[in-house]
């Protein structure tokens, strides 16, 4: 066709709406901007007296998740236990030798101190929080304020709802599918797993141990510095002294410990992987790849050199000895085992 002809063509008056549906759900911006400017010919838009419309195609077809703020809503605690983050994670595709495969978080707003519960079933959150309860009660006379969550059923039960009102803690919720609302936690539970599989995946050890290294990463979370929390630990944070990290190992680090039983002339050690500081005791969790077991031993020794152990062959033993008294012995929180 000739420009000439185009002169001669109906011109067919359309409303916006009209147009959006005609071009096959088009954006309405651009349906308009094709008209206006020119672009086509043949059609002319006929104002309306409201313009805007809601087009239910587009809605159902093209909804997507809508941003989420990335500033903290709502003023941010100003003391311990004014507002806690949870969240349970599981099932693992592999459970502990305790039989663990949920672990649920609770991170206080505040200082984002961290604890951590190992639990054989969803049913078993309850306990944890409240253990987690007392805690913050003995520990720091800090009641909890308001308990942030998703809307799981673990949280939802009438046991835990009862107790939660008995105490005066305001159950804040997010909604269903939106886990970015309770983004401290979601992003925690992130950064847990990825570092126990970097500790599973550098040790060698089975993965059923991821429990021990769940507990461990915690632990290391609450003696480092984060950006939640601008120049401080967790750990300093809320209990107000310097972390020490004088007993820390590398996970999965060879040690030897005491035993009382062997022979005169033979040795009184036995050969176990360093998994974590277990704070209750003072001691620490040592796992005994020959009997597929985890205990809490005090009484550990370590290579010095990290390197060899074909030096320790033989009666030339030269090891470093880990005493109680190198590990804190300030209250902190603690990894429990449901």
């Amino acid at each position: 066709m000739h420009e000439g002809e185009s002169a001669n063509i109906a011109v067919e008056a359309v409303t916006l709406e009209q147009l959006h549906h005609q071009m096959g759900h088009i954006s309405p911006g651009i349906a308009k901007k094709l008209v206006t400017e020119g672009f086509v010919t043949g059609v002319c838009l006929v104002s309306t007296a409201n313009a805007e419309f809601s087009c239910k195609s587009c809605v159902y077809a093209k909804a997507t998740r809508k941003s989420v703020p990335k500033a903290h809503e709502g003023e941010c605690a100003k003391k311990f236990g004014e507002e806690v983050d949870s969240d349970l994670l599981g099932p693992a595709p592999v459970k502990t030798k305790g039989g663990q495969c949920y672990y649920i978080t609770f991170i206080d707003d505040y200082t984002h101190m961290t604890h951590l519960y190992l639990l054989c079933t969803k049913a078993d959150a309850f306990n944890a929080y409240k253990d987690f309860e007392a805690w913050c009660g003995n520990q720091l006379k800090a009641p909890i304020c308001v308990l942030h969550s998703d809307c799981g059923g673990e949280y939802l039960g009438k046991e835990f709802t009862v107790h939660l009102k008995s105490k005066g803690t305001t159950q804040k919720l997010t909604v269903h599918h939106t886990p970015q609302h309770n983004g401290v936690v979601e992003q925690c539970n992130c950064t847990i797993v990825k570092c126990i599989r970097a500790l599973l995946h550098a040790s060698g050890l089975p993965k059923y141990l991821w429990g021990e290294a769940a507990c461990h990463v915690i632990w290391l979370m609450n003696h480092t510095l984060t950006k939640a929390i601008e120049g401080k630990m967790p750990y300093k944070a809320a209990l107000g002294v310097k972390p020490d990290l004088s007993g820390v190992r590398e996970w999965d680090e060879k040690c030897w410990i005491h035993v009382e039983k062997g022979s005169k002339l033979g040795g009184r050690v036995h050969e176990g992987h360093w998994v974590g500081v277990d704070d209750e005791s003072k001691g620490a969790h040592v796992y005994w790849q020959d009997t597929k077991t985890v205990m809490v031993k005090c009484n550990i020794y370590f290579d010095p050199t990290s390197a060899s152990v074909d030096h320790l062959k033989g009666e030339d033993w030269q090891f470093v000895k880990t005493t109680t008294d190198e590990l804190t012995s300030t209250p902190t929180p603690k990894c429990v085992m449901k």
